[in-house]
């Protein structure tokens, strides 16, 4: 029985993936000659689009790559090859050109032959291809449980890793976020590649990694026309945004933290001391805005209410301004007040007149120049200058911004983010 010193590490060689760095650094190391490898996440999440970008990149070294589809035309898949590099130099593009192949099977179980007769043997056409993609494993009749099919492919896991073929599986989720098929699969392949969908954004996870550490925290993802990349959002931001209750003097503070959760863990809501329904209640109106995308999503809420006082309605509008904050990654001025209940149709309605006179109290006496913006129904701002004139007469306390929705909230807060809509 040898010792651990005489174990010769023979190592594993890699097939690079330069323009895709967050993935290398993701599963961590290159994609491993003879590794097995399972991407898996909900249709139209964009399995297909990573996949190309994955063997184009491999074979813009010189490897040749085989794209197997089951569930999409050779001309579907030509279009996505198309998208993707349509902005690259010749070069790259005639690498791609010379390198990808793309082919059908009739039938998933037809795997084993197709690897014995097209790809191992020295004369057949696709004989030194490097990386094997199976688009998707749901498609071609293999049917989710464990039979003949599977078995099948079992044995072209087997004969491609034992002749140095790396595999790159595509796979469903279920409803439930479960990878499709039966557990074997997962127990089979040396790494799991997850993407999630959370926002406009794409949360990526390597829950299992035979090659290196796995990743569950996501490392998160954008898709534009030409395939997925790091989103700048790397790390999610606490926001706080100041508000009213009504009742002292004091002013009240909305914080808000919104996380992708690691893999595994479930979405939560955590708003201690806050009215459970009310808080749901404003987050499925956060859900019918334009790309906002509350599911799959962590919330920490709270809400400072000096004196100790009850939540009031007037609160809703800077609690979802702190959601908002830090959904989009975009920071509120800690001198601008939110005042207003939320309704169901988005619509920011008035408070009460002596909401009104109380709150105008406070910025002129109380705390003068603190706040320089206020912003609240555009059916009470006239009211409200009102207000603010009688207490101080010569010049302007604090600006008055009325607002009748949240989308146009949104457009005034942030009108870089709407300008593509406008």
């Amino acid at each position: 029985m040898p010792k651990i010193g005489d174990i010769e590490d023979k190592g594993k060689k890699g097939l690079d993936i330069p323009h895709l760095p967050w993935l290398k650094k993701a599963i961590g190391s290159e994609f491993i000659k003879g590794g097995i490898y399972l991407l898996a996440g909900e249709p139209g999440i964009g399995k297909t689009t990573l996949s190309i970008q994955i063997l184009g990149d491999i074979s813009i070294q010189g490897a040749k790559v085989l794209y197997i589809p089951t569930e999409q035309s050779l001309s579907d898949v030509k279009r996505v090859v198309e998208r993707i590099y349509s902005l690259t130099t010749k070069e790259i593009r005639a690498s791609i050109n010379e390198n990808l192949y793309i082919d059908t099977i009739d039938n998933l179980s037809m795997l084993p032959w197709f690897l014995n007769h097209r790809i191992l043997p020295a004369q057949s056409e696709y004989h030194g291809c490097e990386i094997i993609a199976v688009d998707s494993l749901q498609g071609g009749g293999l049917s989710t449980g464990v039979g003949e099919k599977y078995k099948r492919l079992l044995d072209f896991v087997d004969c491609a890793k034992g002749n140095g073929i790396t595999c790159l599986f595509v796979n469903h989720v279920t409803k439930s976020g479960e990878i499709a098929g039966p557990k074997a699969l997962e127990h089979t392949v040396d790494c799991i590649i997850y993407i999630r969908r959370a926002l406009r954004l794409r949360p990526l996870f390597v829950p299992k990694n035979r090659f290196g550490p796995a990743t569950l925290d996501p490392l998160v993802l954008i898709m534009d026309e030409h395939g997925l990349k790091e989103s700048p959002h790397v790390t999610a931001e606490a926001s706080t945004v100041l508000g009213y209750s009504g009742i002292s003097g004091e002013f009240a503070e909305a914080q808000a933290f919104v996380t992708l959760p690691r893999y595994g863990s479930r979405p939560g809501l955590s708003a201690p001391f806050l009215p459970n329904k009310k808080i749901k209640q404003l987050l499925k109106v956060l859900g019918t805005l334009k790309d906002i995308d509350v599911v799959d999503l962590s919330y920490d809420i709270s809400c400072y209410i000096p004196g100790r006082h009850v939540y009031t309605s007037d609160l809703d509008l800077p609690i979802i301004v702190a959601l908002l904050s830090s959904y989009l990654h975009q920071r509120v001025d800690n001198k601008t007040l939110f005042v207003g209940e939320v309704d169901l149709t988005k619509q920011i309605r008035p408070p009460e007149s002596t909401y009104l006179a109380s709150l105008a109290e406070v910025l002129v006496k109380s705390h003068p120049r603190r706040i320089k913006c206020v912003y609240l129904s555009e059916n009470v701002v006239d009211e409200f200058k009102k207000l603010l004139k009688k207490l101080k007469p010569e010049g302007e306390i604090v600006e008055v911004n009325g607002v009748k929705d949240l989308d146009s909230l949104i457009h005034d807060l942030w009108p870089f983010l709407t300008a593509d809509a406008k």
